[in-house]
């Protein structure tokens, strides 16, 4: 049965056919519906594969004409989940990366409702990061707001913080792409047994809860890595950040478990800028398991992870993080353990508050 034919069967005949105790004709029309789906399925999956490439040539072709005639089938098409490979937050993406600030006015300037207020939010954020001002970026399109009522990009300060300088983005064609990749520590040292020992005798009493696991993972949950850890200590007396290395290689963490005093740690202070660029190319860029969330999402869940490490209060505001973050003690460190794959996407992440009570740890590792 085909699917002319499947469109010609009555719309009761499943109930007509259960009542005439006709078991075959229902089976056989059954699974004629069975086949028909898959083809449809499959062809569907086709017509959006290539629906994504139609928009990708558009957005990533320089001029305005393109941007207008994308937006042209991004609204035949009713714009797509957020997810998708033709959502707003990849659209925007694209389109930050290719085109110039006066070509992307007709996104920009647009007020056409819920479909085009995801799109300008994240072309506005993406913008922002590839240093194009936010006044200007205003002024250009006619001071309409950039708040997308929803995922939070409205809590997002609306000018780069001294600490977002610097990110990284893939670079893009019509059928290829060059991805980010996590920034390498530099000048790792090697943590000797005797620090181990010491650290090791500082009593610390394990402080996570679901909330600061959610904010600080963020970061490698949406850039699908393949395996994260978190871990918030409060310490029995204050750590000096001389000490640090050594009480973070003796935490009671998966991702630290089995590690001998003789196994590799090595570990280099850091910036709160060095960690805001790892955090936001590990959300923004595709992982081995999967894409990223792009720009604008990614510097969310940035700062999102940086004020759970740093230990912002839950209704803190972009200023308040930043100021308490800047205040913390920033370490990355790499470990020897099973958990870690010692790979080129492999990173501890180590936050400890002035008063050196407070460690917060989050580990992530992308391996195929």
């Amino acid at each position: 049965m085909d699917a002319a034919e499947i469109d010609q069967v009555r719309w009761d005949a499943a109930e007509i056919w259960g009542q005439a105790g006709d078991a075959a004709r229902l089976t056989e029309f059954g699974e004629a519906l069975v086949q028909e789906r898959a083809v449809l399925r499959k062809r569907l999956r086709n017509l959006d594969h290539r629906l994504t490439q139609v928009l990708r040539a558009l957005a990533l072709t320089p001029g305005r004409q393109f941007v207008e005639q994308l937006l042209r089938v991004y609204h035949a098409a009713g714009g797509s989940d957020a997810g998708a490979p033709s959502g707003p937050r990849f659209l925007a993406s694209l389109l930050a990366e290719a085109q110039t600030l006066e070509d992307l006015l007709p996104v920009l300037s647009h007020d056409g409702g819920a479909l085009w207020d995801e799109l300008r939010a994240c072309l506005f954020h993406e913008l922002l990061l590839r240093g194009v001002d936010a006044e200007e970026i205003r002024r250009r399109s006619h001071n309409i707001h950039f708040c997308a009522p929803w995922g939070g990009l409205a809590w997002l300060p609306q000018k780069l913080a001294d600490m977002e300088h610097g990110a990284r983005f893939p670079r893009r064609g019509y059928s290829s792409a060059a991805g980010i990749g996590c920034p390498a520590m530099s000048s790792p040292v090697a943590l000797d047994a005797a620090a181990r020992r010491v650290g090791a005798g500082h009593p610390v009493t394990d402080a996570t809860t679901v909330r600061l696991a959610e904010a600080i993972t963020g970061p490698p949950e949406q850039g699908n890595w393949g395996a994260h850890d978190v871990g918030v200590f409060s310490t029995e007396r204050p750590v000096t950040p001389e000490e640090l290395p050594g009480v973070v290689a003796s935490l009671p963490m998966e991702c630290l478990a089995g590690l001998g005093v003789e196994d590799r740690f090595v570990f280099a202070p850091c910036s709160v800028g060095e960690v805001w660029r790892v955090l936001f190319a590990t959300a923004s860029g595709a992982g081995v398991y999967g894409p990223g969330v792009h720009g604008a999402y990614g510097r969310l869940s940035a700062w999102w992870s940086i004020a759970g490490l740093a230990g912002a209060r839950p209704d803190a505001g972009p200023a308040e993080v930043e100021q308490q973050a800047s205040a913390c003690t920033w370490m990355r460190f790499e470990a020897g353990s099973e958990w870690f794959h010692n790979e080129i996407n492999d990173y501890g992440i180590v936050a400890l508050t002035p008063d050196g009570r407070r460690i917060a740890v989050l580990a992530a590792t992308d391996t195929d």
